[in-house]
């Protein structure tokens, strides 16, 4: 008995050890795991880099739990996506409860694509091409707060540029002899790495609406005009209509997840699934 209270008492002291370093270390919150990926790239051991929304959670209804709010508040930076919908609902309650707390905009300078509707879409992170400048973006953010630092952050942004081109490579390698460059998704995700490889994104849903019976009407009939062989879906959107769009056009349904933290393979594996 007595040596099983000397491991816990072993335990319970090595528990309040590591809970008073992580307490002491300087925070930087993100919004979702990809960004989460570019940050820890680039801050190293410097920081500890937590993510505000959890994998398969929806980044347009999630709420933040209480010890996400401490978090924050503990927080020197906040680096956002720059218009998620979880970011329009609750940036000003963040920031109002924090004040202190620096909020970087990581598709800073990122040229806005519109989505089918009109609405400039938030998806920015899912290009390598401003993969790149968000990069950039979070690497100012730190060398601003951390100016003794400054190298160390910058010789890690000049390898994570070097993934980064990698992947692009191997994207355009995978896609280079794919004929049918038309593709159906659910939630229109993949709009800015559309524009970088020259593909054609045909959306069902859009900022969060279910389409009507005459849009999914349009919707099949343009899959159909445009030979499209396969429809891209995410956990987190999950819909009955992806299944009536599936039997009404013979494509094959092929999961992905943009919001992964290994950026790189994501990126890679949609190119690869394309060739199908």
């Amino acid at each position: 008995m007595k040596k099983y209270l000397i491991i816990l008492l072993a335990i319970l002291v090595t528990a309040g050890c590591t809970n008073k370093k992580d307490i002491n270390k300087r925070i930087i919150t993100v919004t979702i795991e990809p960004l989460r990926y570019f940050t820890e790239q680039i801050a190293g051991d410097k920081f500890t880099v937590k993510t505000m929304i959890p994998s398969g959670n929806n980044p347009e209804t999630y709420e933040p739990t209480t010890k996400q709010m401490m978090d924050f508040s503990r927080s020197d930076i906040y680096i956002k996506v720059g218009d998620l919908g979880f970011e329009r609902t609750w940036m000003k309650r963040l920031t109002n409860n924090s004040p202190h707390t620096i909020v970087v905009d990581a598709s800073d300078g990122i040229k806005a694509i519109n989505s089918t509707n009109g609405v400039p879409d938030p998806h920015t992170w899912t290009s390598p091409t401003n993969a790149r400048k968000i990069c950039t973006n979070i690497y100012c953010s730190l060398r601003d707060l951390d100016e003794k630092d400054s190298l160390y952050f910058y010789k890690r942004l000049q390898e994570l540029y070097k993934k980064i081109d990698a992947v692009d490579f191997a994207i355009r390698n995978n896609i280079s002899h794919v004929k049918d460059r038309s593709f159906l998704i659910y939630h229109p995700a993949l709009t800015y790495f559309a524009n970088d490889y020259k593909l054609n994104q045909i959306p069902i849903e859009e900022e969060g609406k279910e389409p009507s019976a005459s849009q999914m009407l349009n919707i099949i009939s343009k899959a159909k005009a445009n030979d499209v062989k396969i429809m891209f879906i995410q956990k987190e959107f999950k819909s009955r209509n992806t299944e009536v769009i599936s039997n009404s056009t013979k494509v094959k349904m092929i999961e992905i997840n943009p919001l992964s933290y290994d950026w790189c393979q994501e990126m890679t594996n949609i190119s690869e699934k394309l060739k199908q």
